[in-house]
């Protein structure tokens, strides 16, 4: 099989936010970051992380799926942000770079298997996902998965 590729188109026509199209779909991101809570957008930053735990979320559900277990609830919980902030904001004497800083997400998984053909499944999943694949070979990722049992 040949490259998988996306093509998107990014514009901007007001100072707050950039309209980003692909395929049949649009969504909205704001500014790179803000820490206003109040502030109306989702940020770059935000869809980034919010993508990468999406990803293992539906990644684990598809790999679930293909070997016909059956997953009751999945949710993750993500913890993330920058090193140096300060230097985006211009903040006078920071010096330096901006990046990520350790992000560490939790996956919780309901099912009615047992732990170890889940964590099978987690490690089988977490190897074939290009995004989570992506930001561990470039920022400080911790990947935790908490399975429980339903009745």
């Amino acid at each position: 099989m040949d490259e998988v590729s996306c093509r998107l188109r990014v514009t901007s026509n007001d100072p707050e936010t950039a309209r980003v199209s692909v395929r049949r779909h649009q969504f909205t991101v704001g500014r790179p970051l803000s820490v206003d809570v109040e502030y109306g957008h989702l940020t770059a930053l935000e869809y980034a992380l919010g993508a990468l735990a999406a990803e293992l979320v539906t990644g684990l559900r598809e790999f679930a799926k293909r070997r016909r277990l059956e997953l009751d609830e999945i949710e993750a919980v993500v913890n993330g942000g920058l090193d140096n902030p300060l230097v985006y904001f211009e903040v006078v004497g920071e010096t330096g770079v901006v990046g990520l800083s350790p992000i560490t997400i939790k996956v919780y998984v309901a099912s009615r298997h047992d732990d170890d053909t889940i964590r099978q499944l987690w490690n089988h999943t977490l190897e074939r996902l290009p995004l989570a694949r992506t930001f561990t070979s470039t920022a400080s990722v911790q990947f935790t998965l908490e399975p429980t049992t339903s009745t």
